[in-house]
């Protein structure tokens, strides 16, 4: 009689089973969402990306403000350089002298 009790305790139950199989599951969702969740890995590798181009962007931005910084200088008194002022002037008036040539450019 023991013996019988034995030998059956040794089979795997359905239990045992969907523990198993439940557990698995649980490990792939988990596995699974730290791969390419919206918090995982693969997201933050491109949020990493958009920071490096977000920088390159800024760089551009404040290099662009530190020339208008250094026209706005130079076109306030008492630094008045006379030929950023004709060059402006030229470029935002559209004149130029007679024997100028005058190249149009188009912005991309």
């Amino acid at each position: 009689m023991r013996g019988e009790r034995f030998a059956q305790n040794r089979g795997t139950s359905w239990g045992q089973v969907a523990l198993t199989a439940g557990l698995l599951l649980a490990l792939f969702y988990v596995g699974q969402n730290t791969l390419a969740g919206r918090h995982g890995l693969l997201a933050l590798i491109e949020k990493r990306q958009e920071i490096k181009l977000l920088e390159v962007e800024l760089a551009e931005a404040q290099s662009a403000r530190a020339r208008l910084e250094r026209d706005v200088l130079l076109l306030s008194p008492p630094y008045v350089d006379q030929d950023l002022l004709d060059e402006r002037a030229r470029s935002e008036l559209g004149y130029a002298r007679e024997g100028e040539l005058v190249i149009f450019r188009t912005q991309d």
